[in-house]
């Protein structure tokens, strides 16, 4: 059963799911599709205009996948085109964060407390985004990929891999988190040996399957800022 409480702001155009919990004054604008499970804590602003100065206006939205949580204070805004700002299932959006309009977020992705996603940032699935970290407009962050807090993210984080710093560097993979998703100790390894090649300026073989398949088809993809670059001697994040 959905429940919200008497002094959220709810407009009648949202379009709430079962088992829906919006709490103490958060406001969820007409544009918003909550799926069922979504967790909307106390002041969190969902599908405000776009903080775009060349938004003029129009039909935008914003859609939040199952059993998510959108922390206090967090702010999500909606999109500048006909695809809407998007939030997958199984989602933590931490405390004070801003999701930027356009943003697209994976599965199972956790945004720490008070990060800032610039518009058009996309995450992928399980990606984790430490607190207070800022990620530029049109950044990609790949599959399982962690960003160390406090980082400065103005290029593209490759998948399964670690960044951390000001600007953000690649150190390592993301070992801690490859690890508690039960990767096989082959395709880790392949992994290791693809990161040491990156890293070492060479280029990459073709590769048909598995985690390192997924990333040489994100370095082929198009990109607006390019890779993170490496950091030799960097210890995992």
């Amino acid at each position: 059963m959905t429940h919200v409480h008497p002094s959220a702001v709810v407009a009648p155009e949202a379009e709430l799911a079962d088992d829906v919990v919006i709490g103490p004054y958060a406001v969820v604008h007409g544009c918003v599709r909550l799926a069922a499970g979504v967790r909307v804590d106390s002041h969190a602003v969902l599908g405000g205009d776009p903080q775009d100065l060349a938004f003029t206006g129009g039909p935008t939205s914003v859609e939040i996948g199952p059993d998510t949580v959108i922390r206090e204070a967090a702010v999500v805004h909606r999109s500048t085109t006909s695809a809407p700002t998007r939030i997958g299932a199984g989602c933590v959006v931490m405390g004070q964060s801003h999701v930027g309009h356009d943003c697209q977020l994976g599965d199972g992705v956790v945004v720490s407390q008070a990060v800032t996603l610039g518009g058009h940032v996309m995450l992928g699935d399980g990606a984790v985004i430490g607190g207070m970290c800022l990620v530029q407009q049109h950044v990609r962050v790949g599959r399982q990929a962690v960003v160390g807090a406090m980082s400065k993210v103005t290029r593209d984080v490759l998948p399964f891999c670690g960044v951390d710093g000001n600007p953000a560097t690649h150190r390592a993979l993301n070992v801690v988190g490859l690890k508690r998703s039960g990767m096989p100790p082959g395709d880790y390894r392949a992994l290791r040996q693809v990161f040491d090649l990156l890293r070492d300026g060479h280029e990459l073989d073709s590769w048909t399957e598995g985690p390192v398949a997924q990333l040489v088809e994100f370095l082929a993809g198009p990109s607006r800022r390019g890779i993170s670059p490496f950091r030799h001697g960097g210890e995992a994040v």
